[in-house]
C-alpha cells in the first residue's frame, strides 16, 4: 500500500490500521462492522475513508465506494448531525449577512 500526499507518521499509522483490519474482511466481516471498529476507536472521517478505501483495492471506483460507506455508516451518525448543524448555522449566517448588506 502506498499512501501518498501525507505526512510519513499518518501515513505510517493509516498503513498499520489497514494491514489489521484487512484480516477482517478476508474472513468475512462486514466492512459495517470495520466501521464500527473504526468509529468506536476515535478514527476520523477522512482517515476512515483512507484506510476504507486502501481496504477496497484503491483502485479507481474504490474511494467513491469509500465515502459512501463511511459517510453511510451508522457509527457516524453523531459526526453527520455535527456536520448538518454546522452547515446550518453557516447558510443561516451568510443569508443574515446578506440581508445587512
Amino acid at each position: 500500500m502506498a499512501l501518498t500526499g501525507l505526512d510519513p507518521e499518518r501515513a505510517a499509522r493509516l498503513a498499520a490500521l489497514t494491514a489489521e483490519l484487512l484480516p477482517l474482511l478476508a474472513t468475512g466481516t462486514e466492512m459495517a462492522a470495520i466501521q464500527e471498529i473504526l468509529s468506536a476507536r476515535g478514527i476520523g472521517v477522512m482517515d476512515s475513508v483512507i484506510v476504507t478505501r486502501e481496504m477496497l483495492g484503491a483502485g479507481p471506483e474504490a474511494l467513491g465506494l469509500a465515502k459512501t460507506l463511511v459517510l453511510t455508516s451508522p457509527a457516524r451518525h453523531t459526526q453527520r448531525a455535527q456536520h448538518q448543524m454546522l452547515v446550518e448555522e453557516l447558510v443561516a449566517a451568510l443569508d443574515q449577512a446578506d440581508t445587512q448588506t
